[in-house]
């Protein structure tokens, strides 16, 4: 357990998408208030407990304004909706997301996602990688690198698990400054 304080309010970036959607839900369950950041508010339904904001996670200055308030941040990196396709355009979200929250004094940030860049390079520009991996090490955010679920046909029920396990390390304050593999699969059931 760390010592961060309690968490009310998180801010979802990635919407509309299966994951983002079963985060949203497991919060809401939760009785957590949830805003969610999308180019277009009209586009996200009225529900109890849900708001939606607009803004980008490519902007320090627009994250800061459209997270202040909450107290935590999930972003699902490889969202359709966010047109993140490949280390450059995430590499400008994590930025963002590591400039701006701090602004608006939110400590927990989760970044869902493929997250291969810790392990090997690929060609990807060396300069970039570095100053991410400096980045994320200097921040005095409670930040997560959370691997993306596995994609599964027909696996509503451990999309579900997925996302109450990604709330409940979010809530928890565990895993911080770490990379996390959230196994979604069903456990199997011990024998009598």
């Amino acid at each position: 357990m760390s010592n961060l304080g309690p968490i009310e309010k998180i801010a979802l970036y990635g919407a509309p998408d299966r994951v983002n959607d079963a985060l949203q839900d497991v919060a809401l369950e939760r009785g957590l208030q949830v805003v969610v950041i999308v180019d277009d508010p009209t586009d996200i339904a009225a529900r109890p407990g849900l708001a939606a904001k607009s803004g980008t996670p490519f902007d320090a200055d627009s994250v800061a304004r459209s997270v202040a308030g909450t107290d935590a941040v999930i972003m699902v990196l490889n969202s359709r909706s966010l047109h993140i396709g490949g280390f450059e355009r995430t590499y400008d979200a994590i930025i963002a997301l590591l400039e701006g929250l701090p602004t608006a004094r939110v400590e927990r940030l989760m970044l869902i996602g493929e997250h291969g860049w810790l392990d090997r390079d690929d060609g990807l520009p060396t300069e970039k990688l570095e100053h991410l991996q400096h980045s994320l090490h200097k921040s005095p955010l409670a930040w997560t690198l959370v691997d993306a679920p596995v994609k599964e046909p027909n696996a509503f029920m451990t999309l579900q698990q997925y996302a109450c396990s990604v709330i409940d390390q979010c809530l928890q304050g565990t895993s911080v400054k770490q990379r996390l593999h959230v196994d979604s699969r069903p456990q199997a059931e011990e024998a009598p």
